[in-house]
């Protein structure tokens, strides 16, 4: 009976230092993801790049998104890690993404068109903050949308 106990106890902590784990990365990611979000604006020579950053997660975080897909998905679009990522490939972000996007649509993989498109959409709201070019992502609207609606229905 007392092995029963042990067993449990060992599994109950696995899982909860688990989910500490889990709860760093994601935390980790958020940091690394707003960090290239910043280091893209400055690259640029923009003004107010915090508020940008700030905007550009307030409505990237109102889109109904896969866990980890922020840090997954940059890092698959841009090969890049944080200790790599350089002013230099930070200037061309949103360029690259976007350059992306498009050779994505071309060989028909919707669910990573899809994905840059949040990240682009999440750049179109905030740009007139910094002054940025906006990106043409009409294409992917009613998918955003549907993704808000989501968000709002599971909250």
């Amino acid at each position: 009976m007392k092995l029963l106990n042990y067993k449990s106890i060992i599994l109950a902590t696995t899982l909860s230092l688990t989910g500490c784990i889990y709860g760093d990365l994601d935390k980790r990611t958020r940091m690394d993801f707003y960090h290239n979000v910043v280091e893209y604006c400055e690259s640029n020579h923009y003004s107010f790049c915090e508020v940008y950053a700030q905007c550009y997660f307030d409505i990237f975080n109102q889109l109904y998104v896969n866990q980890g897909f922020m840090g997954a998905t940059l890092r698959s679009v841009l090969d890049f890690s944080p200790v790599n990522y350089s002013a230099m490939n930070a200037k061309d972000t949103m360029d690259a993404l976007y350059s992306k996007l498009k050779e994505k649509e071309k060989i028909n993989r919707e669910d990573l068109s899809l994905d840059i498109s949040y990240l682009l959409y999440s750049h179109n709201q905030c740009s007139s903050i910094i002054g940025a070019k906006q990106y043409d992502i009409s294409h992917y609207h009613h998918k955003i949308e549907e993704s808000i609606e989501r968000k709002k229905e599971n909250e």
